[in-house]
């Protein structure tokens, strides 16, 4: 099969915005805007509900319990209201989720008809264990990965994988977890003074842990995987010159530091390998150039690689969500899907880049 070049690409973009999205723009904005609200009436259950829950450790609990019971009843009234009332096409563009299942597809097929979204049990295939990517020594620890989209295919004849990963508290249920333990340790020393030592103790601890999720976010963006047809035993990885890598602890005696004759390059990034003659064969000019391209183009925190195993993988932290056709902080307009174009296209540049279709030997 032919692939497309860049300038048939954007103009199949081009041809999808105009027939696919231009004409449902005001629907997409008008339910992208109405989700900003949508978890109202959750928040007011839940807050009713926390507050039902204190009257009952508190001396002066009547008072409060009579607030808690109306905030209880109006979410629940406006949640029951919510779930009869939705139209029977909202699912069509109820959320950004909908949308995408809607779009997305078709999306994927301007770069070529091999590229798909990956469901859940095809996901589990690829990543059977999150801690790899600690392993490949370009993460720091993290409680836990969520991912949200997924992408996999086919391109100049290498496979790649783009996952949307998220180890921040918002996508972390691990977090979640330690805040229900912090609220229980909570009410049970108001509740109980005489063994205050021990849960507060506990308290402490696990609230630092949890303060510490919320302000030291390991990792929002995607991970980006390419299959290597190229013989590759070793383990080089390359990170950046920042307090963000600090954490990232791997044993030094096995690898040694790769010096470039790029010094802009080397004054950002930090490279280790345990293979220097392979680490200079894959770490070439074309390579660095996309690197620092795909950092730009996801407008990224920061930016690190490992090679191993037969494949590459790049980490790259937006600290957001990344692949959006529906943000809830701006209109849904042409520049919406240039920028999740632009996002896919940096990384299918660097099979070009890095000669990935070509098998050659060290």
């Amino acid at each position: 099969m032919t692939e497309k070049s860049v300038a048939q690409m954007r103009a199949d973009l081009r041809t999808f915005y105009v027939n696919k999205i231009k004409p449902e723009l005001g629907t997409i904005n008008r339910l992208r805007t109405g989700n900003r609200y949508k978890s109202l009436p959750l928040i007011i259950f839940v807050f009713g509900v926390i507050l039902c829950l204190i009257s009952r450790i508190l001396p002066d609990g009547e008072r409060i319990l009579a607030l808690g019971i109306p905030f209880v009843a109006v979410g629940l009234i406006f949640l029951i209201f919510q779930g009869i009332s939705r139209p029977a096409n909202v699912a069509d563009y109820n959320c950004e989720t909908d949308i995408k299942k809607k779009y997305m597809p078709e999306f994927l097929q301007i770069f070529g008809s091999d590229m798909k979204t990956l469901d859940h049990q095809l996901l589990k295939t690829i990543v059977k264990d999150s801690n790899i990517y600690q392993r490949l020594n370009i993460m720091t620890p993290y409680l836990g990965l969520s991912f949200d989209d997924t992408i996999c295919g086919k391109y100049r004849g290498v496979d790649f994988h783009i996952l949307e990963a998220d180890a921040s508290v918002s996508g972390n249920l691990a977090v979640y977890v330690v805040a229900v333990i912090c609220i229980l340790i909570f009410l049970n020393i108001l509740k109980d003074l005489s063994i205050f030592l021990v849960p507060f103790a506990l308290f402490v601890i696990v609230l630092i842990i949890l303060l510490k999720s919320l302000i030291n976010v390991p990792f929002r963006g995607v991970f980006v995987e390419f299959v290597m047809n190229k013989n590759f035993e070793g383990h080089t990885f390359v990170l950046e010159r920042a307090r963000t890598s600090l954490g990232i602890k791997f044993d030094h005696s096995k690898f040694e530091e790769v010096k470039l004759e790029d010094p802009e390059f080397m004054k950002k990034y930090k490279i280790y390998s345990d293979n220097q003659v392979e680490a200079r064969y894959v770490l070439t000019t074309a390579f660095i150039e996309r690197f620092k391209n795909m950092k730009v183009a996801f407008r990224a925190k920061y930016i690190r690689a490992a090679f191993k195993d037969g494949k590459i993988t790049i980490a790259i932290d937006a600290g957001r969500d990344l692949f959006q056709m529906a943000n809830l902080g701006k209109e849904t307009d042409s520049n919406t899907f240039t920028e999740l174009f632009n996002e896919i296209l940096s990384v299918l540049e660097l099979i070009n880049a890095l000669k990935l279709n070509e098998k050659i030997g060290l």
